[in-house]
């Protein structure tokens, strides 16, 4: 005899306000709307969000193929397909919920206006009625005024999502106009950072406009730097499906050609809060720099000597479940088989971004120019831990060794070695995080350039003048453009 049961339908007034408090932000939540539109195979998305002297309202328009009536339906329908339902590799859903809990996440009411094949169908929820009368959606006796309501009903297909009735829930309400707006310059950041594999071609083409400005995409990874380190990629293998990991480590910040690339390059929150792995699923990014929770004993944190390591993680669709993506597909957690595999090549991203960050990616800051030079502070790991030597075989030193005298050059070079103040270093540098390197005056260049070069009468002539120039600048900080062209011109004066 089966056991008996009993009705538990959750209320549905206690229901809505909780899926609501889910924890979106405009970002994700807009994000979330975006995923259905690229799912419906639009090519023109466009984001249209207004102060509304306090009280925001949001519209998204998309040109794909529309719903019809029952379609339109199961999409207001909590739970929608579920997460067990196989999707289609560009079907950016998930647990059937999106389309609900990101619009009413911002606002009470959502309304739907769609058209497929020339016949327009609108649904409203709204959380008032939900909470009067249980789970049911309404047909307006006539559409939202709105200006994307008319280009769809002109149209052979498409879909506009409008949001008002924004209240605590959102993060847009109760702002001045000018914090308002503010706020949106981060919205359309985020928009560009998640999205920016379709919007600069590496997955189906997109173009997405917020208020009528394009949103630009920010590729994470500055592949197309001269000075960006590709570390091989590896193909993984898990629950009969495989994804592909390539780790990066970015150029140091002296390669750059002044502060506005690099804090370009940095992304949206800094350098610091964008190093770690990031986690695309169908392309459309998840995660934007995290560790993870790897590290083995002791788990990797945000670090400054790690901040140039970014490593790419391709997830098909198919592997949801196991990277335990949530509902605002804004996280994701690696399988425990996994782990082992990602944090030793995290780790060696780690060690290498860290060579970068303490050496300045060692050699001549030209881009293009060849890695000639050789270190001039080498680190080694002993008894006591990494100790810091300065190169003795150097060829500026090894010039002044012969010329100087061996005892008393290395007697001057072990006080400096054994004297450099790392901790303070530390402190200021941390200190004045931000910084930029003062650039060097005239007079500066003139002097700096005279005495280098009277160091470089010491080094073997049969060096090339761009060799000797690049021993002579390495380490320096700062864009050594101009002091390296009057460090040549002194240097070929005295062939």
């Amino acid at each position: 005899m089966p056991p008996r049961t009993v009705p538990i339908h959750p209320p549905a007034s206690a229901l809505v306000d909780s899926l609501r408090g889910l924890g979106y932000s405009p970002e994700t939540a807009l994000a979330d709307l975006v995923d259905n539109s690229i799912a419906a195979s639009a090519r023109q998305i466009e984001l249209d969000v207004q102060w509304n002297d306090g009280n925001p309202v949001a519209a998204v328009f998309d040109d794909g193929r529309g719903m019809d009536h029952e379609t339109l339906v199961s999409a207001i329908q909590l739970g929608g397909k579920g997460p067990s339902a196989e999707r289609q590799d560009d079907d950016l859903g998930r647990f059937g919920l999106g389309l609900k809990t990101a619009s009413l996440s911002q606002g009470q009411r959502l309304t739907v206006v769609t058209r497929r094949e020339g016949i327009t169908s609108t649904l409203v929820l709204d959380v008032d009625v939900v909470k009067d009368n249980g789970w049911v959606a309404e047909i307006p006796d006539q559409l939202p005024a709105h200006p994307y309501v008319d280009r769809v009903v002109a149209a052979e297909g498409g879909t506009v999502v409008l949001i008002d009735r924004m209240d605590s829930m959102s993060g847009l309400t109760g702002l001045p106009k000018e914090s308002f707006f503010l706020r949106l310059e981060e919205l359309r950041a985020h928009l560009g950072m998640v999205f920016h594999r379709f919007l600069n071609g590496d997955a189906t083409r997109l173009a997405i406009s917020l208020n009528g400005r394009p949103v630009k995409g920010w590729e994470p990874f500055q592949t197309a730097h001269p000075a960006t380190r590709e570390m091989p990629s590896e193909r993984l293998r898990h629950a009969s499906a495989s994804f592909t990991v390539k780790p990066y480590v970015l150029p140091h910040r002296d390669r750059f050609a002044n502060e506005a690339e690099y804090e370009t390059a940095g992304g949206p929150g800094g350098w610091g809060a964008r190093q770690g792995f990031y986690v695309y699923r169908g392309k459309r990014l998840l995660v934007a720099g995290s560790w993870l929770g790897l590290g083995g004993v002791r788990t990797w944190t945000r670090d400054e000597a790690s901040r140039l390591a970014r490593i790419m993680v391709d997830l098909p669709t198919g592997l949801d479940r196991d990277w335990r993506i949530d509902v605002r597909k804004s996280q994701a957690r690696p399988p425990g088989a996994l782990r082992a595999r990602l944090t030793d090549i995290a780790g060696r991203c780690r060690q290498e971004a860290r060579e970068v960050f303490a050496f300045r990616d060692q050699g001549p800051r030209l881009r293009g120019a060849p890695n000639t030079a050789p270190a001039v502070w080498l680190a080694t790991q002993g008894a006591k831990g990494i100790q810091y030597r300065i190169n003795r075989d150097h060829p500026v030193i090894v010039a002044c060794r012969e010329t100087g005298g061996q005892r008393s050059l290395n007697a001057v070079l072990s006080i400096i070695e054994r004297s450099v103040p790392v901790e303070r270093i530390w402190l200021d540098v941390s200190e004045s995080e931000g910084a930029e390197v003062p650039e060097l005056e005239t007079d500066e260049i003139a002097q700096l350039s005279d005495q280098l070069c009277e160091l470089g009468k010491a080094l073997p002539d049969n060096m090339t003048l761009d060799q000797r120039a690049d021993s002579l600048l390495l380490n320096l900080p700062g864009d050594l453009t101009k002091l390296r062209t009057a460090l040549l011109r002194k240097l070929g004066g005295q062939k």
